[in-house]
């Protein structure tokens, strides 16, 4: 059966606007989805929603049919009153009010009642690790049902430590008993999750080392410095945060599939991807993502364009225009976002735009000692790239001089 990925968002109230539909025609296949727009656009009151809904069926807070009458048609329930708090008000609104999902292939919508057999996850913009301390190994099988039950995302996520130590010490006993089959699928993972981190910290030399003594992880970085997952800065942290929860999902199912090629099928939702990380790792998030986990769907609020640019099978909502932006925003540059999609005169910063102004009125003046002033004034501020075409018009100043 085809998994019932969500394929238009009708928005009949996100506080700043109303009635409106994201994408504006329904997909007609699988992609994900990301909103982008200026603060109180209500990006993450749409996510909010979106998880609320989708976690009445993950918890099995109702009865089967009631739910899923809910999804496809939402139901008015105006004595239940839930906050939803948004940077522009702290309106009490009814998320049921807020809006209406529709899945591709709603025939099997059933699937949805099967939280065992998909992934759905909701990471708010402020994500931080805080692991669990370990003290030894536990219980497999206990282990995993403890796991599968933990509702609370942070609690979950806290459990990735005694989840990799259980994996390492079972590796152990699995090269004693010489099963080389369940071997195998731990060295493959460990071995995955290593490339994972070298691709997020840039550092093809680093390793993941397992300190047996105090039942912990160090990450070992090209330069000699180590770090255990609680060490890690804000950025790597928020993100990590991301791939741990994740990982143990995939891992939990593959087991019960008894299949560790399976890539399940999911629903993602992700506040602000981009926090903290610098400009270059902001293009890597979603196509490490949709790498690792091809078969999951991520709706995505994003303030980022390196974000928006950086993956193809997506459409882009702003929510600013209430337009849709499709099929350009993979090929284009950072500079034409800010400019087209960002609603910036320009690509350059406003302290670039002032330099800019001055150096106009100086050409105009024909006065090269007026750029060369500005030069001096100003040459923290400057790319290489603007320092030389300002030179430039010095020569052309003073040959015309001459």
């Amino acid at each position: 059966m085809k998994f019932p990925y969500i394929k238009q968002i009708h928005v009949n109230d996100c506080y700043a606007y109303q009635n409106f539909d994201v994408p504006a025609t329904p997909l007609a296949e699988f992609k994900h989805i990301i909103l982008t727009g200026k603060n109180g656009t209500g990006k993450t009151t749409i996510l909010e929603s979106i998880g609320f809904q989708m976690g009445l069926l993950v918890n099995d807070t109702f009865g089967g049919e009631y739910r899923l009458h809910n999804l496809s048609n939402i139901k008015k329930q105006p004595s239940q009153n839930f906050p939803i708090k948004d940077s522009l008000s702290d309106k009490r609104i009814n998320p049921y009010n807020i809006l209406d999902l529709h899945f591709l292939h709603e025939d099997n919508l059933e699937l949805l009642l099967r939280p065992a057999e998909f992934i759905f996850s909701h990471f708010r913009a402020h994500r931080k690790i805080n692991l669990g301390l370990v003290n030894s190994v536990v219980q497999e099988e206990e282990f995993m049902k403890n796991l599968k039950a933990e509702s609370d995302p942070e609690k979950f996520i806290s459990r990735f430590k005694q989840f990799l130590v259980n994996k390492k010490v079972y590796e152990a006993f699995d090269l004693i008993k010489d099963d080389k089959t369940r071997l195998n699928q731990n060295q493959i993972f460990f071995g995955s999750l290593t490339n994972i981190l070298r691709r997020v910290f840039e550092d093809t030399e680093l390793d993941l080392l397992f300190i047996q003594e105090s039942f912990d992880f160090e990450i070992v970085l090209r330069d000699g410095r180590r770090m255990t997952f609680n060490q890690l800065s804000e950025g790597f942290s928020a993100f990590i945060s991301i791939l741990m929860d994740l990982l143990m999902r995939v891992d939990l199912i593959r087991k019960e599939n008894g299949d560790y090629s399976y890539d399940p099928p999911g629903i993602v939702l992700i506040d602000e991807p981009e926090t903290h990380f610098h400009i270059g790792m902001q293009y890597e998030i979603l196509p490490l993502l949709t790498e690792l986990f091809p078969a999951i769907q991520f709706i995505v609020a994003t303030h980022s364009p390196a974000v928006i640019s950086s993956v193809k099978n997506a459409i882009v909502y702003d929510l600013t225009s209430k337009k849709e932006i499709a099929g350009w925003q993979a090929g284009s540059s950072y500079s034409e976002l800010m400019i087209k999609h960002f609603g910036l005169d320009n690509e350059f910063s406003p302290v670039a735009d002032a330099i800019l102004l001055e150096v106009s009125q100086a050409v105009n003046e024909r006065n090269p000692d007026k750029l060369r002033e500005i030069i001096m004034a100003n040459e923290k501020y400057m790319t290489p790239s603007l320092r030389f075409e300002i030179e430039n018009q010095i020569i052309a100043l003073e040959s015309k001089r001459g």
